[in-house]
């Protein structure tokens, strides 16, 4: 099935109702992907009345729609974590005609991981488990002076010094943009300072990712379901960085600096800033997704696990 033949009421419906559904999950978001990486998938829409999944088929392999290199976490879209219909919707997508199913980018704290180790999912498939990548994350306290005491005596103690110089040296501006208007200066200021930022993102930001990040940053600002922080000195960019924005959660998705500006960590201190106003905004959890790189530690992040699940039938 082509990918717009799908029931998107149906999908939609589900992103409603979910118990568990991060933006990587939205019917727009898969869209978008396909729209620039398709290569002649089958997709189908598996669900019953309480699980829902979105899947790309080529022959007899099946998994989740998207790649790892611009998907930090994957999900089922649940109403209701039923071991029975967890297992009637695996059956279901094994009908179509597949000999395995990966499920990669799994979140440990999702409502529906722990199904993966019951006893009769494992009578029935071949259940392999690997622990893919980690994701540190913030839970973010009332204030941000209640912020700064949660981290060591030594990372406070750097984050004040870094701050401090900072603002010293520099005229500065910082803030958050949300609205479309701002879309022409987000995009272009974006990927001139995610390329210029090191070889690797340079490499990474070919055509195709370009016109996907476009794509998406469009479509995201439109529904109100980013943000954009940057930080500016003389009225130029030196850092920025793009977060997805649902449920009282902060997915801080990608980011870009000047190495211009290296030695006063503009970069840092742009999560920074950005941390502060997402305090001040009253959101729950500072979530810095996949990897685990230095400075989401400095920062205070906290470590979960994300998995690749492949199961085949026994």
């Amino acid at each position: 099935m082509k990918f717009e033949e799908l029931d998107i009421n149906k999908w939609e419906d589900f992103e409603s109702k979910s118990i568990d559904i991060t933006p990587f999950d939205k019917f727009s978001w898969k869209k978008i992907w396909v729209n620039n990486f398709d290569k002649n998938y089958n997709y189908q829409l598996v669900y019953n009345q309480n699980f829902f999944i979105p899947i790309k088929i080529l022959k007899d392999h099946a998994t989740f729609i998207g790649d790892k290199d611009v998907v930090d976490y994957n999900n089922l879209l649940s109403k209701n974590n039923n071991i029975e219909d967890f297992l009637d919707l695996l059956n279901k997508i094994f009908q179509t005609k597949i000999s395995k199913l990966s499920l990669y980018s799994i979140s440990e704290d999702s409502d529906f991981f722990s199904n993966f180790r019951n006893s009769e999912l494992e009578n029935l498939y071949d259940v392999n488990i690997e622990e893919e990548d980690v994701s540190p994350y913030l839970l973010l306290p009332e204030t941000w002076e209640e912020y700064l005491m949660n981290l060591s005596k030594k990372r406070r103690h750097e984050i004040k010094r870094k701050i401090r110089r900072f603002e010293e040296n520099f005229e500065y501006t910082s803030g958050d943009h949300n609205s479309i208007d701002n879309f022409e200066e987000i995009f272009e200021d974006f990927i001139r300072l995610h390329r210029l930022s090191s070889n690797e993102k340079n490499i990474f930001m070919n055509n195709d990712r370009e016109k996907f990040f476009k794509e998406l940053i469009y479509k995201f600002l439109s529904e109100n379901n980013l943000l954009y922080s940057y930080l500016k000195i003389e009225n130029q960019t030196v850092a920025c960085s793009i977060s997805f924005s649902q449920n009282n959660i902060r997915y801080l998705y990608n980011s870009g600096f000047d190495p211009e500006y290296i030695k006063h960590s503009t970069g840092l201190i742009n999560h920074l800033f950005a941390i502060k106003r997402s305090i001040e905004n009253k959101y729950k959890i500072f979530d810095f997704m996949r990897g685990n790189e230095r400075y989401k530690y400095d920062l205070g992040g906290i470590d979960k696990k994300v998995y690749s699940i492949l199961l085949e039938r026994k």
